[in-house]
This record gives structure tokens, sequence and C-alpha cells, in this order.
């Protein structure tokens, strides 16, 4: 019995080995390069995501994303993943309960997950019904700080179970997806390097153009950085968040905190002390063309910067991220019509509006309040208009007074109204307006010239954005200039699925 036993385990074990020579070296390749890119574009770009966005969003505003991942990534949302946080015991869960135990254990601080390809194993297996999958190990490392601000470090052998189809008309594997992520002591000895991918160039995928990217402009910062602040990067300079600009701001935060061991703050945590991450990316013919450059933020000299056309755009649609956001036309026409009515001379007052986000890539999602605030050099009248995503416009203050005493100083506005997300979603802007002199009773009639009227408890202007300019500048004896100031603010929707 015991002889059999043997013979059974050395034929089992040799299956590997035999399914591993059932496949041509080119079948092979093309095999283990789609559960590369699967691993590394789907699930660990997602996971990255996913564990990178501000503490201050809430768990549904990454549905989408986390959707993405197990649509992308998983056969079904019931994968069993490795969860290091649940060690000793219960270590397998659900990605879902995987993303959430990253974000508690750490307090919504970014998590680094990185994976050592340089010694990837590969095992070529077969289930009890015949269906092949293909087992890849790889080390995975977990970095961050927890809840208490001390450093955390997991390292493991981590196995990747990819299952796949044949498709006999194309001639082609198909249907690539993760079944489960296991902590494993030991590789098989079946399992196997393949010296024809180790010695070929990795495509090029966004993780890899950013990380790239990083470490040219932090070669050449000067040596006493201590505070990092990342500005979302958007098409163009537009200020739309969508699924692009969160990928990479989730990547960006993970390489920068990878390249320099210093957590990467959001907008809303900056100050003068701070180190400005900014750029924008764009198409350049096929390429997708990066920039990026570090700001101080006292001075505002350009420290260091870096370009990229690294990426094709073919990674973006294999990838289904749109490049150009959906109401990109839109919003520059509004952007284009603040440029041309906005006042450009020069004024003693000064006046600048700030929300608990901060001013630059200012973004809330559905339920969310939002809290304002404004500074101003010296006492005056302010009014403040909400442009919805629908072009609607908003009186939010008529006549708040920035009274003697309050100069340099933030004031909350309307700290008794509470300011909640809510639809319609899309950008939105918040235009603000200062004078020292006392402003117009805003007229209540139907005008061509536009007007206010009440709805549903709000101040609704009717009319353009331009005509409403000139009766929110309307004093009585116009005396000395006015002052302005807008913030673009991005509202989104928590879809779940």
């Amino acid at each position: 019995m015991k002889k059999f036993l043997g013979i059974l385990g050395w034929f089992l074990g040799g299956l590997s080995s035999l399914w591993a020579q059932s496949y041509t070296p080119a079948q092979q390749t093309e095999i283990i390069q789609n559960a590369r890119r699967l691993i590394t574009d789907q699930y660990l770009t997602n996971l990255e995501i996913l564990t990178h966005y501000e503490a201050n969003q809430p768990f549904d505003a990454l549905r989408p994303q986390l959707k993405g991942l197990i649509t992308g990534a998983l056969r079904d949302k019931e994968v069993l993943v490795f969860n290091e946080f649940r060690e000793p015991k219960g270590t397998q869960t659900s990605v879902e309960e995987y993303v959430k135990d990253c974000r508690i254990f750490s307090g919504g601080k970014p998590i680094i997950h990185a994976l050592d390809w340089s010694k990837v194993q590969y095992d070529f297996q077969r289930t009890t019904a015949g269906e092949p999958y293909l087992n890849v190990y790889l080390i995975k490392t977990l970095q961050g700080q927890n809840a208490q601000n001390k450093a955390f470090t997991y390292e493991n052998l981590t196995e990747f179970r990819v299952q796949f189809s044949f498709h006999a008309t194309l001639n082609s594997f198909l249907n690539f997806r993760i079944v489960g992520i296991t902590k494993v002591g030991q590789r098989p000895t079946t399992a196997f390097t393949s010296q024809t991918l180790a010695s070929s160039e990795k495509p090029k995928d966004l993780l890899s153009v950013l990380d790239t990217l990083t470490a040219q402009v932090q070669k050449d910062l000067p040596p006493n950085v201590k505070r990092l602040v990342l500005e979302r990067f958007t098409y163009k300079n537009c200020g739309i968040n969508d699924a692009l600009s969160d990928q990479v701001f989730a990547m960006l935060s993970s390489c920068w905190q990878r390249h320099t061991q210093i957590p990467v703050r959001s907008v809303a945590d900056s100050d003068e002390k701070s180190w400005i991450i900014r750029g924008s990316y764009e198409e350049d013919l096929n390429q997708l063309r990066l920039r990026m450059e570090v700001v101080d933020g006292a001075s505002r000299k350009v420290l260091a910067q870096a370009r990229s056309s690294e990426l094709p755009l073919s990674w973006l649609v294999e990838q289904k991220l749109p490049l150009k956001p959906e109401n990109y036309e839109r919003v520059r026409n509004v952007q284009d019509t603040l440029r041309q009515i906005t006042t450009t001379t020069k004024s003693a007052l000064k006046i600048e509006i700030r929300t608990d986000r901060g001013r630059t890539g200012v973004e809330y999602w559905a339920g969310q309040q939002m809290i304002l605030e404004a500074t101003a050099n010296r006492p005056c009248h302010l009014r403040l208009l909400y442009r919805l995503a629908d072009g609607t416009q908003t009186l939010l203050e008529s006549d708040f007074v920035i009274k003697p005493g309050q100069e340099n100083t933030p004031v909350r506005i309307s700290p008794e109204s509470a300011f909640i997300c809510s639809p319609p979603y899309g950008t939105e802007y918040l235009l603000a307006y200062a004078s020292e002199e006392a402003f117009c009773p805003l007229p209540t009639a139907p005008s061509q010239q536009g007007y206010v009227r009440n709805e549903g408890g709000y101040r609704i202007f009717v009319g353009s954005l331009a005509a409403f300019q000139t009766l929110m500048k309307c004093r009585k004896n116009n005396d000395g200039k006015i002052a302005e100031d807008h913030i673009q603010i991005t509202t989104r929707e928590a879809k779940n699925f």
C-alpha cells in the first residue's frame, strides 16, 4: 500500500511537468504573459488604487473601483485572497474584506503592495475536471503605517492561481481569471522559471511608467524633502476627476512613498512647508504624454520636473480607461467663460475661498458635507455663487460680511448651514466676489438681464453666467475694485454593484 501511494505521489507530481510539456514554448510564453498582465494590470493596479484612496472618502466611493478589480481580475467576488491582517486565523477573505481591513488597519493611510517578479516561478496544473490553470509564485510585500502611525511590513511567498481556457477556433488562450491567492511555505518542486520572459522586456503599463517618472523627478530634488503633497493629475489640467485620474493619483501616491519613504499627503493637508507634486496628461500621437513637476509651496519655485511619452494609448483602450473625460468640452467652455469675465485688474482688496478639501483637485462624494471658508485682507462684503453640474446657479450668500478684526483669518461661511453633496454630480464651481462697499440688492422680478427666484428653499439665479457677473458686482457707488476668486469642484456619486 505504501509503495502504491508512493507511486501515486510520483505520478501526480510528474503531471505538472507533463502538462507544462503539453504546451509549446510559444504557448507557455503566451499563457504566462497573459497571467502576468492580469496580476499587474488588473489586480495590483486596482488594489493600489483601493488602498491609496484618501481617508476621508467613504467606502461606498470605492465601489466602482472594487467592481473593476473583481470583474477585471477575479473569477467572481467570492474568490478568497490571502489577508495579512487576519493571521494566524482566518487568513483567507474576500477581496472586499481585504480592502476594508487594509484601510481599517492603516487608519486610511496609503499601503504599498509590491510583487517581486525577479524570482517568479510558474507551475502548470489542471483541476480534477481537467480545467487548466497556472500557479504563479511571487514574493508579496505589504508596507505602511498602522492607525497608531507605527510602520509595518509583511513579506510572504504567495501563490496566485490563474485559470484560463483555450479557444480552438481562434487558436488562442482566453478568459484569464484569478481564482485564489494563498500564502505558501515554499514553491513546489515542479515550479519552473521562464527564461524566455526573464530575458524579455516587460510590456509598458501605467504603473511602471509612473514609477520611472517618479524616480527621474525624485533624483533631481534637494535632499531635505520632509513633506510631500500630491495634487490630482487631470487631462490637460482640466481639473476633472475621473477613472484615469483616480488611477494616476493612487499609483503616484504609491510610487512617491516607495521612492522617498515619506507619506504623501492630500492637498487638504498642504501648507507653505510642503513640496507639491503636480502635473497633467494628454495624447501625444499614439502615446500618453505625462508631465510631472515638484514645486516649493512657499516660493512656488519648480524644484524638479520630467516628462514621459512611453505608454501607448492602446494600453488605456485595453484597460477601458477613457483618456478624455466625458464632459471635457462642456467644462472647458465654462472655464473659458470664467476667464473672459473675471476681472484681471489688481485690487488692494484680496479674497481667497477654500474648502475643507483644499483649493485644487477638490472632490466630494454623495452625502458628504462641504465646509467653506473665506480669507480677506480687509473687512468686506462677500457674495458667493455655486454653479451646479447641470448649470443651475445657486446664490449661497448675497451679503456675507467679513468684519473688522477678521482680516487675514479664515472665516467660515454660513456655519449654521450644511452644504451636502447631492445630485446632479459632475464638475461644479464656487465663485466669490468681495467689495469694501455694500452690494446692490439683486433683482427678483423676471428680466432678460437675469434675476433671482426662490425655488425649494434655494435662491436660483436665472440668466447667463456673464449676466450674473454684472449683477453680482453691482454696488451703489462703485467705489474701489472688486476682488474675485473661484474654485472648481468635482462631485461624484457612489454606485453600488
